[in-house]
């Protein structure tokens, strides 16, 4: 159970027995930090690179995967927090467990009904000016198209996920669309014109289908992407001071005010929030999918910033009591644990989490 608890896989029933064991005596919570220490000197001691061949070579080759190496960097010492290996998948995730989303997932239709997802089974669920819109087995929508002519303007639609929650969706040019927590995607019911324009608030990952004739362009926050036919990502939630476009394949523009970059995949544009400035900079552009493959993966990352996460996809607001150190961390958590479990492994020596309620207070 120590071993579990040490890679964080014990089941509720054994957090609680092991909460109890290691509350009860000053002996028990030694016994457990050497074991602890014990057991990451011999994480250390592995041939990573070897392990991951072995590993590797019976894993099938169709599958795309990467493997991590989970540090976390706190008041200048280096904590390994675990070793796992995650294989890419396309599943939808899913609020993690003792947290419910508030809401759920809402499809906004034109004439401003609002339908909640989860409430529906599948088939269809609506209908708009051309298009039929249905919701197929794995809960996913897609719009298919009513023989009705595609005449006169083009209604939009707007899907919006709630905190903690993620989903997919095919839109009617079949660009397909993951959307991460508390994001907003508006787009047109069917395509028109000389472009495919629909408008993101906070992140979502695209992989466009080529239409050279209509390019594809995503709109947030005074940034436009712009899209021949690719796999990008863009983070644009209204609350961070940077926007981040990540490029995994094909090629695309991003246009900010008087700034405009060509990126190449495998680079990343950083869009200043105050639209001031713009920079490119080379990336492992895999990471930035973290999200959509339980994973939170911070990079140097400010306390803050890890926060802005936990409340995004916790549903939880963070209050800060007193000042906060200036300290980084740098690793990936899965997304799939528990809240009290993700505070454990972000604390400190200088830095304290209570819950209480809805609320994280954190404390130097």
């Amino acid at each position: 159970m120590i071993l579990d608890k040490i890679n964080d896989i014990l089941s509720p029933e054994e957090e609680s027995i092991f909460d109890a064991w290691y509350s009860e005596s000053d002996a028990h919570r030694a016994y457990f930090d050497r074991v602890q220490k014990n057991y990451l000197q011999d994480l250390d001691a592995i041939d990573m690179e070897k392990a991951w061949e072995a590993v590797e070579a019976k894993i099938s080759p169709k599958k795309r995967s990467i493997k991590y190496y989970v540090y976390a960097a706190a008041a200048g010492a280096a904590v390994l927090i675990g070793i796992t290996y995650f294989t890419f998948t396309a599943e939808t995730i899913h609020a993690p467990e003792n947290r419910t989303p508030a809401q759920g997932v809402v499809l906004t239709l034109s004439d401003g009904t609002q339908v909640v997802l989860s409430d529906h089974k599948n088939g269809v669920i609506a209908s708009q000016k051309h298009a039929v819109i249905t919701q197929d087995n794995e809960g996913q929508i897609r719009y298919e198209g009513n023989n009705k002519k595609t005449e006169g303007k083009a209604v939009y639609n707007t899907l919006s996920t709630p905190n903690g929650e993620t989903f997919q969706i095919t839109l009617p040019d079949g660009t397909r669309v993951w959307m991460n927590a508390g994001s907003s995607l508006k787009y047109p019911t069917y395509f028109q014109g000389s472009e495919r324009s629909v408008v993101l608030t906070g992140e979502a990952y695209f992989e466009a289908a080529h239409n050279e004739a209509m390019p594809f362009k995503v709109l947030s926050n005074g940034q436009q992407v712009e899209v021949m036919g690719t796999h990008f990502n863009v983070r644009a939630y209204p609350n961070e001071p940077v926007f981040k476009t990540t490029l995994l394949e094909g090629k695309i523009k991003i246009t900010q005010g008087d700034n405009a970059a060509l990126v190449k995949p495998g680079q990343q544009i950083i869009v200043s929030a105050d639209k001031h400035s713009m920079k490119t900079r080379e990336v492992n552009a895999e990471l930035s999918l973290a999200w959509k493959n339980r994973l939170f993966y911070f990079e140097n990352a400010r306390y803050d910033e890890i926060m802005r996460e936990i409340e995004r996809w916790y549903d939880v607001d963070v209050i800060y009591k007193g000042k906060i150190p200036d300290q980084r961390f740098e690793g990936a958590i899965q997304k799939d644990l528990k809240l009290n479990q993700v505070l454990k492994m972000l604390e400190s020596r200088d830095i304290h989490f209570k819950i209480s309620g809805k609320e994280v207070i954190v404390t130097p």
